[in-house]
């Protein structure tokens, strides 16, 4: 997990922080923002959306009060487009290029989230039924690529992709196992396997 996640700022701390900008932010100031503090994210759109209202607020050109409800209803739709264009552009498409993104190469992401080659592969390929992922694995997964557990979960949900490719003209028929047939079958420690068949599927992902 990350060094710092025990030394989160407070709310508030985020807010003055975004407020010490000279201008509201845009689109890639705000998704900036949201990824690094997914957990105020909510907070932080109202912030800026309050933030731009006010801007147009203050504008110097007399205006009666339905020109301001209009320009207002136009910031906000604006505001509204960028968060959707971030929100599409932060999918999580490709767990690998976001693996080598947060500097790792695969053996140290392995340690680090105490898993082998193998689960690893079928969690890249998506081979594993997302309703028997754990919790905590979600949790760890996002903490060290630097995504929230939403778009882990996201991931995870996105059909299987083979992890060969086939000569068939046909696609081939890609079984997702169990969670715990995964662990099984890898490489760790029986002691490792335990932990990980201990623990319990992640809720979010039984739907």
């Amino acid at each position: 997990m990350t060094a710092n996640q025990n030394h989160k700022p407070a709310l508030e701390d985020v807010l003055a922080l975004i407020a010490a900008a000279p201008a509201p932010p845009d689109a890639q100031v705000l998704r900036a923002w949201m990824a690094k503090y997914p957990e105020f994210a909510d907070e932080i759109v109202e912030f800026a959306t309050d933030w731009v209202e006010m801007e147009v607020a203050r504008a110097e050109i007399p205006v009666v009060a339905e020109d301001v409800d209009v320009v207002v209803n136009r910031t906000m739709s604006r505001v509204q487009a960028l968060l959707d264009a971030a929100e599409r552009s932060d999918m999580l498409t490709d767990l690998a290029a976001d693996i080598h993104a947060a500097g790792y190469d695969f053996d140290s992401f392995q340690l680090t989230v105490n898993i082998d080659r193998s689960i690893l592969d079928c969690l890249i390929a998506r081979l594993v039924k997302p309703a028997t992922v754990p919790a905590k694995l979600v949790s760890i997964l996002a903490d060290t690529v630097n995504r929230s557990s939403d778009r882990i979960r996201d991931y995870l949900r996105l059909p299987p992709q083979p992890v060969a490719a086939y000569k068939s003209r046909t696609r081939p028929d890609i079984k997702q196992a169990d969670f715990a047939l995964v662990v099984q079958h890898s490489q760790l420690s029986e002691a490792d396997k335990a932990r990980w068949l201990a623990e319990a599927p992640d809720p979010a992902l039984r739907a």
